[in-house]
């Protein structure tokens, strides 16, 4: 059951496909979402105070013919997506976090 997702939704830039459908595949432990949110030096950004207020989804776009869609992580404040689950990424988003290369988006359920 997907449960709410109202929340900032970020992806990294290179892998944001909008308008794609995605399943949800695994949750990150909290430490690696934590761990995933701040710089190579530990440092948190100035755009995530807390990044333990993120829940860490794996999510694999779904593909319409035989080849593999790439498999990448979501970040959702204040939601979450059940493993299983099939969503898409809202075709609007915004630069989020240049540090972290995070586009700021929304989930379509």
């Amino acid at each position: 059951m997907t449960q709410n997702t109202n929340g900032r939704t970020l992806v990294f830039s290179y892998d944001y496909k909008p308008g794609s459908e995605f399943e949800t595949i695994a949750h990150l432990q909290p430490g690696t979402t934590i761990q995933l949110l701040r710089t190579v030096d530990g440092e948190t950004v100035s755009e995530i105070s807390q990044p333990d207020e993120y829940t860490g989804h794996v999510i694999r776009y779904e593909s319409s013919g035989e080849a593999l869609e790439p498999t990448t992580i979501l970040f959702v404040r204040e939601g979450r997506i059940s493993t299983g689950e099939s969503a898409s990424l809202d075709t609007d988003a915004s630069m989020f976090s240049s540090r972290l290369n995070l586009l700021a988006t929304t989930v379509e359920q």
